[in-house]
């Protein structure tokens, strides 16, 4: 069981080192086969332990003995044997036994000894059987197709000499005697000793072999020419090819020559000499070197690529051209008028188009990139991998047929003309053939400056160095600084934070995994600018790109204009991306005792001008009540109070002032022009003031929120200036607009310099610079752009009553805009990119 344990330990760490395209068995197979340096196709202990050195590291050299005590068979392990049950586990299923030292060779019969050779001439591939082939072949000059006793036992004693395949003379008699013929004892027919050695391919086999042959005999005479084999045969398309452990050029030789030596055996010398190859020939061929191949899978996967089985004519892909189709099959349009045509009477369709009108690459790649964009980033992802895929040669470049069948399965489709100036676009030097990197790179479209300025800003967040292209930064460091929960879209409640970094993680090691990039297991500038460059393409909006990067990575919302990397990170960034500490919050014990304080008190005597003002000790004790006045009262001596009336959230107006702000900041922008509204329409003497029922109507037809103590004490509070008559809503309004922040303020006076050069803005000008798809309603709230348009026409209309803004109408317009926009990157948004500012 110790030694089970074992095995399915190694196992699972070849499992993690292989690659997505081969089997555990093709990699075991290849690993032991580099120390096998006479080709025998067997390995003793040392080769052993050396092939598995990257696997078992801490296993004893004892362990290893005992696995391969329990697959060797006289102190030589078979290759080809060992990587078929070690990755299956077929030996670890049989019962358990003790593992000894070698046991003796026991006698070899005829069987066995044929079954030796088979596996040593399948382990050296091809070459191996059709080698001997030729040596027989050579042997029989009369083509008689028997061979006497001595003229076998040295061909075989040649063709077997320190060839790790070892044969002795009494098991090359067994074998003679196995084959001999009856009527001449002196004699064997060698095809029945090849027959023997071949293996009956099954059916799948057999089936991959009639499409090979099916594909190169177009006119279904049942013969080939040889030269048309040999140059209908991919090469690049080859799996050792394309798992880079043997150069093309060397595998078509090998199938050339293996060819050309098996049909010059099966028609011996004396045959007439053509270069035709028949069917039974090509099905014989492919017999004899089925046994080189261990599985069905393998054998057909390699047919299936060197034969391009797998671009057969298919009506699904093909039918594209039907979409080609000349315009004289289009309805013409009908008449105009009584006695008047239409100049063009053939519609205008992407189909159906004049002559001079070409197609451009750069609309087509537009359209599919729009089309990528609606489903998501994952799917971009997975059109990348798609693509390379495809690329069954590794040498990143496409033909039609593959691109076609890359474009099927991500659910890509392009006309034929499309197709053409793609490839015009994309070709490579070898003609005929996309460039997968090229075509990729047009399919997202460069990163602006703009885009590389933040994605530079987020590499330098994580503790890279922009521009550096060696500049790495652990897969662990990126997990760490990614704040899924800071997404614009997770705190608006459209996506879980969980999805976001799921999201993430998967695409990022999904395209590092097809691209090959994050070698040595970390992620260089390189990498992390190609992710980004793959996400900027579902992404149309530079706004939302900028703002999703800073708000994820904790980026500064202004990079620098000059100054080392460290200065990045000092610009002030959003409250709302500040990563709150759950897990150590701050005490509300840590200060024991209220803040001392040193405002102005009903018990302080007020300081004349002449007189110094005392120090802080002095005045916490200066606490007579009716002390002797030097001046006017700063405070009321009854209420004994210094809170300021409507400083925000210190008294009870307050709290209703910013509770009615909200209510109304849900609403938007048309939510202020409504109670704006109502407010007027309630003003019957138009003095600016509304009465209490008014008041109280106009509260519930908008539901505002506020309880009936709440709408109480905001009427005695805006009523005070009318004597508790009316409530001045003027007033109201003032309040609820507050005071623009400094930063703000700074920001809406550049936007009122930037639209106009600093005069009065047009209410129609100011619409029109207005860009609601770069508006934050339409980027983070989801709503339409044609609607945030809409909203924004009203208001401003409303608002200007036919006059222009100037700067404090302005401002105050955007006060309320503020009031809407808490966050400060959705206020800067509305400040620069939904006018068209950056």
């Amino acid at each position: 069981a110790e030694l089970h344990q074992l095995e399915e330990v190694i196992l699972s760490k070849i499992q993690q080192r292989i690659h997505s395209r081969t089997t555990e068995e093709t990699s075991i197979a290849k690993a032991l086969k580099y120390y096998d340096l006479q080709n025998a196709g067997y390995l003793n202990f040392e080769q052993f332990k050396r092939s598995l050195a990257p696997y078992t590291a801490g296993v004893s050299d004892q362990d290893l003995k005992n696995i391969f005590g329990r697959y060797a068979d006289q102190g030589m392990l078979h290759i080809r044997q060992f990587a078929m049950e070690f990755s299956n586990g077929a030996r670890r299923l049989e019962p358990t036994e003790d593992v000894g030292d070698f046991q003796p060779a026991q006698a070899e019969d005829s069987e066995e000894t044929l079954a030796r050779i088979k596996d040593f001439l399948f382990d050296r591939g091809p070459r191996g059987i059709t080698s001997l082939s030729a040596a027989f072949r050579d042997a029989d000059p009369q083509n008689l197709r028997v061979m006497h006793f001595e003229t076998f036992m040295m061909v075989m004693a040649d063709f077997f000499q320190e060839s790790g395949c070892e044969l002795l003379d009494s098991q090359l008699d067994g074998l003679f005697q196995l084959f001999q013929q009856p009527h001449a004892p002196d004699q064997m027919a060698y095809d029945e000793f090849f027959l023997a050695l071949k293996e009956e391919p099954s059916q799948a086999r057999r089936a991959s072999i009639r499409q090979a042959f099916r594909r190169l005999d177009k006119g279904s005479e049942g013969l080939v020419d040889m030269q048309v084999i040999i140059r209908s045969f991919n090469k690049n398309r080859h799996p050792e090819v394309s798992g880079g452990t043997r150069q093309a050029d060397e595998v078509l030789a090998e199938f050339a020559e293996t060819l050309k030596d098996h049909i010059d055996y099966r028609r011996g010398q004396r045959s007439y000499p053509t270069n035709l190859v028949a069917w039974e020939e090509f099905e014989d061929y492919y017999k004899s070197v089925s046994g080189c191949y261990l599985t069905d899978e393998e054998f057909c996967n390699t047919l299936e690529k060197v034969w391009d089985l797998n671009k057969l004519p298919d009506s699904s892909v093909e039918s594209r051209e039907a979409l080609a189709r000349p315009a004289a099959g289009a309805p013409a349009k009908s008449r105009a008028g009584l006695h008047h045509w239409q100049t063009n009477t053939l519609p205008i369709s992407p189909t159906h188009h004049k002559v001079e009108q070409c197609t451009q690459h750069e609309d087509v790649l537009l359209r599919a990139r729009t089309q990528i964009a609606r489903k998501g980033l994952r799917a971009a992802i997975d059109i990348v991998q798609n693509f390379y895929a495809a690329d069954d040669d590794v040498d990143d470049e496409l033909d039609v047929y593959e691109f076609r069948q890359a474009c099927q399965k991500s659910g890509l489709a392009f006309r034929h003309a499309e197709e053409v100036s793609i490839f015009e676009a994309c070709g490579s030097a070898s003609g005929g053939k996309i460039a997968v990197p090229r075509f990729l790179q047009l399919l997202h479209g460069e990163l602006n400056p703009q885009r590389m300025s933040v994605v530079d800003r987020a590499f330098a967040a994580v503790g890279g160095t922009p521009g550096d292209p060696t500049s790495t930064v652990t897969p662990a460091t990126l997990k760490d600084h990614f704040a899924a929960q800071a997404h614009p879209l997770v705190l608006r409640g459209q996506l879980e934070p969980g999805y976001v970094l799921a999201e993430f993680l998967d695409t990022f090691s999904q395209l590092a995994h097809v691209v090959g990039g994050c070698e040595n297991g970390l992620v260089s500038y390189t990498d992390f600018v190609a992710y980004y460059e793959v996400m900027s393409s579902t992404i149309d909006n530079d706004t939302l790109f900028d703002l999703i990067l800073q708000r994820v990575w904790n980026v500064p919302a202004k990079a620098p204009q000059d100054g080392p990397k460290e200065a990045w990170g000092d610009a002030p960034v959003s409250p709302r991306r500040t990563v709150v500490d759950t897990e150590h919050p701050p005490s509300p014990m840590a200060s024991r005792k209220p803040p001392t304080f040193d405002g102005p008190s009903a018990y302080a005597r007020p300081i004349r001008q002449d007189q110094e003002p005392p120090s802080s000790e002095s005045a916490m004790h200066s606490h007579r009540r009716f002390g002797r006045s030097d001046g006017p009262p700063t405070v009321s001596p009854i209420t004994k109070s210094s809170i300021v009336f409507n400083e925000k959230g210190n008294d009870a107006l307050g709290q209703v002032i910013d509770k009615l702000r909200s209510s109304i900041a849900l609403r938007g922008l048309r939510g202020w022009m409504g109670i704006v509204q109502r407010f007027q329409h309630y003003d019957y003497r138009r003095n600016g003031t509304v009465m209490r029922l008014d008041w109280q109507r106009l509260h519930k037809s908008l539901g505002l929120g506020l309880s009936s103590e709440e709408q109480d004490l905001l009427f005695k509070a805006m009523s005070q200036i009318k004597k508790g008559a009316a409530m001045d809503y003027v007033e109201c309004l003032r309040m609820l607009r507050g005071e623009l922040p400094q930063d703000r303020a700074v920001e809406v006076e550049r936007l009122f310099q930037a639209i106009n050069g600093g005069a009065p803005i047009p209410s129609g000008l100011l619409k029109s610079c207005f860009q609601a798809s770069s508006a934050p309603n339409h980027l983070l709230r989801k709503k339409d752009a044609s609607s945030a348009g809409q909203e924004f026409n009203e208001v401003v209309d409303f608002f200007s009553q036919g006059a222009d803004f100037d700067v404090d109408k302005f401002e105050e317009f955007f006060a309320m805009v503020s009031a809407v926009h808490e966050d400060d990157d959705e206020f800067r948004l509305m400040t620069t990119s939904a006018f068209g500012i950056n």
